[in-house]
């Protein structure tokens, strides 16, 4: 994953996240492109100094929003990740028209929790068809 845009400015303090970053990774539905997004992922947040247990959160939901957009979107897929103002934004994009939505998946079902794990960790997200998206305060970088 490249940085496409980021904003830096100096930081007040030297723990403190710079004021804004952002990066994109735009690939074909692959299910092996999965763990390479989370990978890019860690990476960046690392970059951008998101410490645990936002961190953490974030890759998973990453995890489950490419997967998501891999095996049931249609087309190109886009991820972006942005930290700005005490919040990491994780946006993932295809050509399908079709919202995501939350399932209760039985126990004997090998899929159809990954929207109910975002719904979980993130603080909030959102589906309009072709992007769905989740937000994460990282209460650090407020500090």
């Amino acid at each position: 994953m490249r940085p496409v845009q980021e904003h830096r400015r100096a930081p007040a303090w030297a723990d403190k996240p710079a004021t804004s970053h952002a990066c994109q990774a735009v690939f074909l539905p692959d299910l092996a492109i999965v763990g390479k997004m989370r990978q890019a992922t860690r990476a960046f947040l690392r970059r951008c100094r998101v410490l645990q247990p936002v961190a953490g959160f974030v890759v998973l939901a990453v995890s489950e929003l490419v997967t998501n957009a891999v095996v049931h979107g249609q087309g190109e897929v886009v991820l972006r990740i942005t930290v700005a103002a005490g919040v990491v934004r994780v946006s993932v994009t295809d050509h399908s028209p079709a919202s995501a939505v939350l399932k209760e998946a039985g126990p004997a079902c090998e899929s159809g929790r990954g929207i109910r794990l975002v719904d979980a960790i993130s603080d909030t997200w959102e589906s309009s068809g072709e992007e769905t998206w989740c937000e994460f305060r990282d209460t650090r970088a407020a500090l």
